[in-house]
């Protein structure tokens, strides 16, 4: 595969966090001679880094891979500026997932104490830290997409994308469905619509925002293909994690196993079956790499993506 190699991608997006961070950190150093101010936002900020580190990168990974398939184009190669576009475009996603899964683990909503390997944030913190912490990286998303004079007009349409696919056309009506329907049994088709919203706006916000970054319209047969691939995708991602849920292990997921059975949430595992669950996922996943069939090798880095995603036990 010619193209560059996922963990590359994956460092890139953390140095780019991480430069960030320190940027936004260093600029309140007027606070220094202030020693309880000072003290207060230096942990907040360790939280901040705490919340956000970690993770596969799977959501910026899939920015690279669309801008790929849709600009037959690999990172390296681009300008300077489309460069600057494309990782800041995978940062910003990244900092919004990342805030989702800080509020996600709240006592509020999950209430899991397990996440990435290691203690949720409210755990390793506090609830009130872990609110602020969440809103704080949500917000980080927009200023890293406004980090540049260059491609105005990309990275207002980046902006667009990603703040519908977080607020209630997308991830937090999600939310909203999956709290009201704890302790109820969901036909198939609803359990679709509520990740459809809640896992699938940010997955497809990614290709979205990766296409956008090289200046593909959505309105471009390219762009319709990417969605179609992601909408089929999303499915399939969400019913492995059911699958690995029921069945997985924490080293393998890096967080609590059981949750759904012990939350009496409605899940594809207890709906279809483990087995049939797997064949399900697979053929999303055979449904979503069909959509792919009008692109050659530069969507060979979006496939494996795909695969990566779905095949991630089985």
């Amino acid at each position: 595969m010619k193209s560059e190699p996922e963990e590359v991608l994956k460092s890139l997006i953390d140095q780019n966090i991480k430069s960030i961070c320190n940027i936004q950190e260093n600029s309140m150093r007027g606070t220094n001679e202030h020693l309880f101010s000072r003290g207060v936002i230096k942990r907040f900020w360790k939280a901040i880094d705490y919340g956000i580190e970690g993770g596969k990168r799977l959501r910026g990974i899939l920015v690279f891979a669309a801008a790929e398939a849709v600009s037959k184009k690999e990172y390296f190669s681009l300008t300077t500026e489309e460069k600057k576009c494309l990782l800041d475009s995978a940062t910003a996603i990244e900092c919004v997932h990342a805030f989702s899964l800080v509020h996600d683990d709240l006592p509020v909503m999950d209430n899991d104490k397990l996440r990435r390997g290691k203690n949720t944030l409210h755990i390793e913190y506090d609830e009130a830290t872990a609110l602020l912490v969440g809103d704080a990286l949500q917000t980080l998303g927009t200023e890293v997409l406004c980090s540049s004079g260059t491609f105005p007009e990309r990275r207002f349409k980046l902006i667009s994308v990603l703040s519908r696919a977080t607020g209630a056309s997308g991830m937090a009506s999600g939310q909203m469905i999956d709290i009201c329907a704890i302790n109820k049994k969901l036909e198939k088709t609803d359990l679709e619509i509520m990740h459809k919203y809640k896992t699938g706006a940010l997955l497809e916000a990614a290709v979205s925002m990766g296409y956008l970054a090289m200046n593909i319209t959505h309105e471009d047969s390219r762009a319709r293909s990417m969605r179609s691939f992601m909408s089929r995708l999303g499915v399939a991602f969400q019913v492995v994690d059911d699958i690995l849920d029921a069945s997985g292990t924490v080293k393998l997921t890096g967080k609590e196993t059981g949750r759904d059975k012990i939350l009496n949430k409605p899940n594809f595992v207890d709906l279809l079956g483990i087995e049939p669950a797997k064949e399900y996922a697979g053929e999303c996943l055979d449904s979503a790499l069909g959509a792919l069939e009008k692109f050659g090798e530069e969507a060979d880095f979006l496939r494996y993506v795909a695969n990566r995603l779905v095949k991630r036990s089985f």
